[in-house]
């Protein structure tokens, strides 16, 4: 009966052992599981910073983008309304030339040979 109790005491304490060594390592588990998460909070963290320091950095290059684009668009329809402006005055310097042209016939009564008279037209042109 002894060696029964014994056995009995044998089988407690090691349990108890196991039980106490379980605990160890469920609290050491924890420990090592709670610092894996603060790394990875730490990290994802990290990586959210980044993420958005490089959407600033993409916003940033889109205005500049269109900045330049709109400095582009802005210079060619100077360039088109300056073009256009020249047309136009151009356009009214031959009208103006013909009405003059006209008018010197009238008041001499007599046709005015415009190639003859180039000279003169070209620098009433210019004069206008």
């Amino acid at each position: 009966m002894e060696n029964l109790l014994e056995d009995r005491r044998k089988e407690i304490s090691d349990g108890l052992e196991a039980a106490s060594q379980s605990q160890r390592k469920l609290e050491e588990a924890n420990t090592e599981s709670s610092k894996i998460l603060d790394e990875a909070k730490a990290e994802a963290s990290n990586l959210i910073n980044q993420a958005g320091s490089r959407g600033d950095q993409i916003l940033d290059e889109a205005k500049n983008q269109a900045v330049e684009e709109q400095k582009k668009i802005k210079a060619s329809a100077e360039a088109d309304i300056e073009q256009n402006i020249n047309k136009a005055k151009e356009g009214l310097r031959q009208e103006v030339s013909a009405l003059v042209i006209a008018g010197a016939e009238q008041i001499l009564n007599k046709e005015v040979d415009e190639k003859a008279n180039k000279e003169i037209v070209e620098k009433l042109i210019k004069e206008l």
